[in-house]
């Protein structure tokens, strides 16, 4: 079921029950009223036939001929009986109806008895004490009158609910349609967008509503997407140059040992040389697969110490590159909790040791400096070198696939290493700052938030 029609059926729901509840009260109002309408009319009519056959001795000749007037007007289908002590029948020789013993036993017990039969017929007696002794006036009558006003309301009443649910149901399908139509403009305008047109974006009106919310999103996803396809693109083209680069030339160094006989030092050269660029080509295939693999939701995190995982990295580093000098530094803390973080050790050993790896290679043995330290209570790792630097120009860009500095020439590598790092502390929550200068040298500072 679409929106529209859900928010038709539910604004037709809610209206329903709040106008029904209005016509209930209405109607049980009505009712109630009626019911001590015709009450007080009863009444009436059961004292003025006590005042009439008891009380005329004791009335004034304008009270009596006021009392007649009144007796005139009796109720439909009335029916009267006074009654003495002995529940005997007085004043009113009609032996058509009369009215059980437990009614009048029940009148003068509570002096009042009000009740209704299935038949509509109200009935109220009362207990009328007079000089000559003491009575019960009992009144009985059916309110066709008001039965039939109460019939005709209710039929009027239920008419004009169903006809104001056929008006709200359609009331609501008009208000939803248009309620819903910038939501219905919003996905018409996605459904062009292909990825071919990722540059496209919706238009934001003016306001503060769900609607422009929901077509900002849209662009902040259509700018992820465009981002993404972009580096997919740039990542393919960048990962096909760099195979082509080691398998052509272990093709063509196999072309030329097969082309002529040669003698076993040549191939034994060619031999090294195929072997040189297979290396090279397994170290790509291998920092690809790590690249593709941060892209997966680590789930295995773990208690680290950062403090032991600098000195892995540190050894891993210095006894693989010759010549090597890093400085490990950092300040010690009575708490190691400290230093402690949750994380993947495996993937955090790999970041940090890309970052060393770089300022190491990059220095050309000079000195790097290795600092661990707390900033506002949080653990920061601080990498810094005296090598050849980066340039500003530079700087935005080293944390893409395949990207090498200007400068980078005649130094081995294919720009992963530093866009592995970055997915890698990004999974960990690590803020990475970056400060250079050409040929001054680079530092690398990683915030580990709590």
């Amino acid at each position: 079921m679409k929106i529209r029609d859900k928010l038709s059926l539910q604004f037709t729901l809610i209206s329903a029950l709040l106008l029904f509840t209005i016509m209930a009260g209405i109607f049980i109002l009505t009712v109630t009223y009626r019911n001590n309408d015709f009450y007080e009319h009863l009444k009436e009519r059961a004292i003025t036939n006590a005042e009439l056959f008891l009380a005329q001795d004791n009335l004034s000749a304008d009270k009596f001929l006021e009392v007649q007037k009144k007796f005139t007007q009796s109720l439909p289908h009335e029916i009267v009986r006074i009654y003495d002590d002995s529940d005997q029948p007085v004043f009113i020789k009609d032996n058509s109806y009369q009215f059980p013993k437990i009614i009048i036993e029940e009148v003068k017990k509570t002096k009042s008895v009000f009740y209704t039969s299935k038949d509509e017929r109200q009935t109220l007696g009362i207990y009328y004490p007079d000089n000559s002794g003491n009575f019960i006036v009992i009144a009985s009558a059916i309110n066709t009158y008001g039965i039939r006003q109460t019939q005709q309301l209710f039929w009027i009443l239920l008419a004009a609910f169903f006809i104001s649910l056929f008006i709200m149901f359609f009331t609501g399908r008009l208000f939803s349609k248009i309620a819903l139509s910038p939501m219905i403009k919003v996905i018409n305008d996605v459904k062009i967008i292909r990825s071919t047109s990722l540059d496209k974006r919706l238009k934001i009106k003016k306001g503060k509503d769900e609607i422009n919310e929901l077509t900002n999103t849209f662009n902040n996803l259509l700018e992820h997407l465009e981002q993404s396809f972009e580096a997919q693109k740039s990542f393919v083209a960048n990962a096909s140059h760099e195979l082509r680069t080691p398998i052509t030339a272990i093709i063509g160094n196999i072309e030329v040992a097969l082309g002529n006989e040669r003698r076993n030092e040549e191939y034994k050269t060619m031999l090294y040389e195929v072997l040189d660029e297979a290396e090279k080509l397994n170290d790509l295939i291998n920092n690809l697969f790590e690249l593709a693999q941060t892209n997966i939701d680590i789930t295995e995190f773990h208690q680290i110490r950062l403090d032991e995982l600098i000195w892995q990295v540190k050894d891993e580093w210095a006894n693989k590159i010759e010549n090597s000098c890093v400085e490990l530094s950092y300040d010690h803390v009575d708490d190691k909790k400290k230093y402690t973080i949750l994380g993947n050790s495996y993937l955090l050993f790999m970041a940090i040791g890309n970052i060393m790896k770089n300022a190491i290679k990059f220095s050309n043995n000079k000195p790097v400096m290795c600092s661990l330290y707390l900033h506002n209570n949080e653990p920061v790792i601080s990498i810094l070198d005296s090598g050849i630097g980066i340039s500003k120009d530079d700087i935005q860009n080293i944390f893409q696939p395949f990207f090498r500095g200007k400068n980078t020439f005649g130094y081995v590598g294919y720009g992963i290493g530093l866009s592995l790092s970055e997915k890698i502390l990004k999974l960990h929550n690590v803020r990475i700052t970056v400060n250079s200068e050409l040929n001054q040298g680079s530092e690398f500072i990683l915030t580990f938030s709590n």
